[in-house]
């Protein structure tokens, strides 16, 4: 599996990179809409049956308790500021940020510092191509896991029971392709929506990172939180 929670270093860098994502000051965001893109992310994990670390489960039910705060009618009374659990997360995040742009920028003078330093001839080793640590890559992820929240919570409402069917990544990478004969683009909303139950949609989304994966695919999404778009790379061969 090429994504999964090594992407981050801890929840907290999970919950800046949620929080990143709106290009405002931490105490600004909308922490409801962070909250829910969080849950999700991690029930997402947990129906694709990847291993969550505990300090994740533990953050999430942290979440899930400001959350509900939020949620309770106001009562006008004398509240301690420091007995307020989600100025605290806030005031983390900003404590973790400035922590992680300090990391960044000793990284920074580290590498800057060894080109003074000769080094050992290195063998060149070919590897299989990986995806890197990227936002677009991110992203995909985040979509996919919000739309498969809309999934399950029609499901529930509708109390549909779905027959466990089994996908293969070769398959949906064979439908994407086939889509591509009639669509130039292809909104990734859309072709996740149209799975009939989440093991399909989970396979779909492997598919389509692995087409990012060997380079048949990119993605392009014009604006933060808009839509995403799949599109044939030029001089690719998708039949």
């Amino acid at each position: 599996m090429f994504f999964n929670l090594n992407h981050f270093e801890g929840p907290l860098d999970l919950l800046l990179h949620l929080v990143s994502k709106y290009q405002v000051d931490i105490y600004e965001v909308p922490i409801t809409e962070v909250i829910e893109q969080y849950l999700a992310y991690i029930a997402t994990l947990q129906a694709m049956r990847l291993e969550v670390a505990g300090e994740y489960m533990l953050m999430a039910s942290q979440l899930m308790v400001i959350k509900s705060r939020r949620l309770l009618p106001k009562v006008v009374e004398q509240t301690d500021p420091e007995d307020d659990p989600e100025m605290d997360l806030l005031d983390q995040l900003e404590e973790y940020r400035k922590f992680k742009l300090l990391s960044e920028k000793m990284g920074e003078q580290h590498n800057e510092r060894a080109h003074y330093f000769s080094k050992p001839k290195l063998d060149l080793v070919c590897e299989d191509v990986q995806l890197a640590q990227d936002k677009t890559v991110i992203d995909i992820f985040l979509a996919f896991s919000k739309v498969m929240a809309e999934k399950q919570a029609s499901l529930r409402q509708s109390h549909a029971t779905i027959a466990r069917d089994e996908y293969k990544i070769e398959d949906m990478m064979d439908f994407v392709r086939n889509r591509f004969q009639s669509h130039p683009r292809i909104e990734l909303r859309q072709l996740f929506l149209e799975s009939q139950d989440i093991n399909k949609g989970i396979t779909m989304f492997l598919a389509t990172l692995e087409l990012v994966k060997v380079h048949e695919i990119v993605l392009e999404q014009a604006e933060i939180f808009g839509d995403i778009y799949l599109v044939r790379r030029e001089n690719e061969s998708l039949s």
